[in-house]
């Protein structure tokens, strides 16, 4: 019984974690360092998230890092390798693979996340533009999850090189065997660094939001 519960709380905290903000398809450049933490939240709900990552670029194309999640009593360290290829304004693709180990569980193997990114400018000057991240898990010891998200955004600059992002876009399964859910955030850019704002599950009595901050350095 210990081990059925177990393994529900990998899935359902494990699958909320993907929900990140969205991923681009580019990497963090040879020899740079990528960080990004978070804190989510449900109001009305006891049920604080976070999550931290640190990725450093091996060449201009490939990253390698790790990453941490936790939840309501749960845990999870991961190893992960990234990599991207600029093809063109209009399209870009990108993938990650992440190696999760259970902390509550003498560091055993829980979960295999695969992920790919697509975006590309929609208008000449990349203003306006799409993004897509689709994501497979395979967990140790329970079925299979596939998620998708799609993005529109608009990039609006500022003053002294600063500039502010809003997305709309929407969470499903790759069935699409449950509602579809609405999703949106921004995010304000100065210098090397972004600020986050967002959420999903809107149309759920709980809606999920997240304030993150990545930078580069």
């Amino acid at each position: 019984m210990k081990k059925i519960f177990s393994i529900i709380i990998i899935v359902l905290f494990a699958k909320s974690a993907i929900a990140q903000i969205p991923y681009y398809a580019g990497t963090v450049g040879n020899g740079k360092l990528y960080g990004y933490t978070s804190v989510k939240v449900r109001p009305g709900q006891n049920q604080q998230e976070t999550y931290t990552t640190f990725q450093y670029g091996l060449t201009s194309h490939l990253d390698a890092g790790i990453d941490l999640y936790t939840g309501p009593d749960c845990a999870f360290w991961g190893a992960l390798l990234r990599g991207g290829l600029p093809l063109s304004k209009w399209f870009n693709v990108g993938g990650e693979v992440i190696s999760s180990f259970d902390l509550n569980d003498n560091f055993r193997f829980s979960y295999l996340t695969s992920g790919l990114y697509l975006n590309g400018a929609i208008t000449a000057d990349s203003r306006f533009f799409w993004c897509s991240n689709t994501w497979w898990t395979r967990y140790r010891g329970a079925h299979d999850t596939y998620s998708n998200y799609e993005y529109l955004g608009y990039n609006i600059p500022l003053t002294q090189g600063r500039s502010l992002t809003p997305m709309v876009g929407a969470v499903h399964s790759w069935q699409f065997d449950d509602d579809l859910q609405p999703a949106a955030g921004l995010y304000f850019t100065f210098g090397t660094y972004n600020l986050y704002l967002w959420s999903h599950d809107l149309l759920a009595s709980h809606p999920r939001f997240v304030l993150g901050l990545d930078f580069v350095l």
